[in-house]
């Protein structure tokens, strides 16, 4: 009887840690805002598109984007479409940042422990999405 209440104990002390804890919603957007951003930051770098409009007006890819970077415009706009589509929704204990998409609702963020965690695996998705979309272009137009 006696380690049943202290296993209580116990799980009530990390329940009460679990609840001070929990992170902002502010935390969920700059997280979510920073891991959006080091994606496209990503896909700007590797993009043939954008390689065709530097080209075109005689930049340097690592001149645009460190212009980008200065202005931090991309990351204005993607931490505005975070704070207008990122839905918190609280457990008390943790919180979760859904989005909806599609009609579908996909978690985004998840905080416990005063940490905000991205879920990867949709940017994963949307990365694996895009460069299949690459393929069958390039498939397509030859």
């Amino acid at each position: 009887m006696k380690k049943l209440w202290i296993f209580i104990l116990v799980l009530a002390v990390i329940a009460v840690v679990m609840k001070l804890t929990v992170p902002s919603v502010e935390k969920h957007y700059d997280v979510a805002t920073e891991q959006l951003s080091e994606f496209v930051e990503d896909k700007f770098m590797e993009s043939d598109d954008y390689n065709e409009i530097i080209d075109d007006y005689g930049i340097d890819k690592q001149a645009a984007m460190e212009f980008l970077k200065q202005g931090d415009m991309y990351k204005t706009m993607i931490r505005y479409s975070v704070e207008n589509m990122l839905v918190m929704k609280d457990y008390v204990v943790c919180n979760v940042g859904k989005i909806t998409y599609d009609g579908e609702v996909y978690p985004l963020t998840l905080g416990i422990f005063g940490h905000v965690f991205v879920m990867t695996d949709y940017i994963d998705e949307i990365q694996d999405a895009s460069e299949k979309l690459e393929e069958l272009k390039e498939k397509y137009n030859k």
